[in-house]
């Protein structure tokens, strides 16, 4: 059951954004939701600097889980599913709520109950709900106004509208970050991981990018902790979310040619915090950027956390190999290195692994 859910999660790659309006910025779902991540994580990390209780677990869940409903309804734009919602709210509710129950014939027993709460109330009016809400409306925002420029008579509205949404949003970490130029730019640098695309070297079918894969190690990487007896999911899915976060700066390298030839991948993790430390850490304040140290430079340090949010990195490479060998690409590469990544899957000795692994 896990597979399928897993198999579902796949089609947030291939689903656009504004799928009926031209874009320069076309992002897919799973892009979206990689960035969406890291803005949540940093306006909850600032209300947390505030005071303010957040849980960041529920947070975190929320938003891996609040568009998998369009997994099932995708061929629905914004715009149409607003106006659809402005004149016939009960047509739209059952459709809503039909869309969560097919969703949830994919997902375990033992995960049912939250997956139906997160994708409910991910929006609610909770601290964690208006930082999603929050979350939600600065990617949009950001999307908006760079498509705004090139197509103008198709995002004026749409920009406008999100904008009065924007103001709409009590949160004082959120003003915070409108207010900052530092943050901004913080958050700008890590969007770059969604223009980053992963094989890039390799045709590809699916094209994904940092961002998405993101996304996807995060989503496994809940998955696989809360099988495991004494991990703290917090602690992996935080490793997860910035696991790839030095590739903002120095482009995804891909680990072959880190291991190519001997002391460059060491020289590359040199390079790595040097311009973290350098470009990234000063945009934020000083402890939610202590915080992050460790996330971004060592994520796969440190005992059972570490552990799986590795096997999760690898699980991602593993689907994109899949998606191209099932979508015909006919290249040895991908044949070859779904065959090496579940080598090297199987012999982490995760428990949590083998449900997840497709047999031969």
């Amino acid at each position: 059951m896990i597979q399928d859910l897993i198999d579902l999660v796949k089609v947030m790659f291939s689903m656009r954004r504004w799928n009926n309006k031209p874009t320069f910025d076309s992002i897919s779902e799973a892009s979206n939701s990689g960035f969406v991540l890291h803005i949540a994580h940093l306006l909850a990390m600032i209300e947390i600097e505030r005071g303010n209780e957040v849980d960041m677990e529920k947070l975190i869940t929320r938003i891996l889980l609040k568009d998998m409903p369009k997994c099932i309804i995708s061929d629905i734009s914004l715009s149409t599913k607003r106006m659809i919602q402005s004149l016939s709210p009960v047509a739209w509710d059952k459709l809503y709520k039909n869309s969560i129950e097919e969703v949830i014939k994919h997902v375990p027993d033992r995960f049912k109950g939250r997956f139906e709460d997160a994708m409910i109330n991910s929006r609610d009016r909770s601290i964690e709900g208006s930082i999603v809400n929050a979350a939600d409306l600065y990617a949009a925002f950001t999307e908006a106004g760079i498509n705004l420029r090139f197509f103008p008579e198709y995002f004026k509205e749409p920009f406008e509208s999100i904008k009065d949404n924007m103001e709409r949003v009590d949160l004082e970490s959120f003003r915070n970050v409108l207010r900052s130029d530092e943050l901004r730019a913080y958050l700008s640098q890590i969007r770059t991981l969604i223009y980053s695309i992963r094989w890039n070297q390799h045709p590809r079918t699916v094209p994904t990018t940092v961002s998405g894969h993101t996304f996807f190690v995060t989503f496994v990487s809940y998955l696989m902790a809360e099988e495991t007896e004494g991990a703290n999911v917090l602690n992996t899915i935080e490793r997860a979310i910035f696991h790839d976060v030095p590739e903002a700066l120095t482009g995804d390298i891909i680990s072959p040619t880190k291991r190519r030839v001997e002391g460059f991948e060491s020289a590359v993790e040199e390079v790595e915090s040097k311009m973290v430390h350098k470009m990234l850490l000063p945009l934020l304040p000083e402890k939610i950027a202590e915080h992050y140290i460790p996330l971004m430079l060592k994520p796969f340090d440190g005992g059972i956390e570490g552990k799986i949010a590795r096997a999760a990195d690898l699980m991602g490479g593993l689907i994109e190999c899949q998606m191209e060998i099932e979508n015909g690409m006919q290249t040895d590469f991908f044949s070859r290195g779904h065959k090496s990544l579940k080598n090297q899957l199987k012999s982490m000795d995760l428990k949590a692994i083998d449900e997840m692994i497709w047999p031969d």
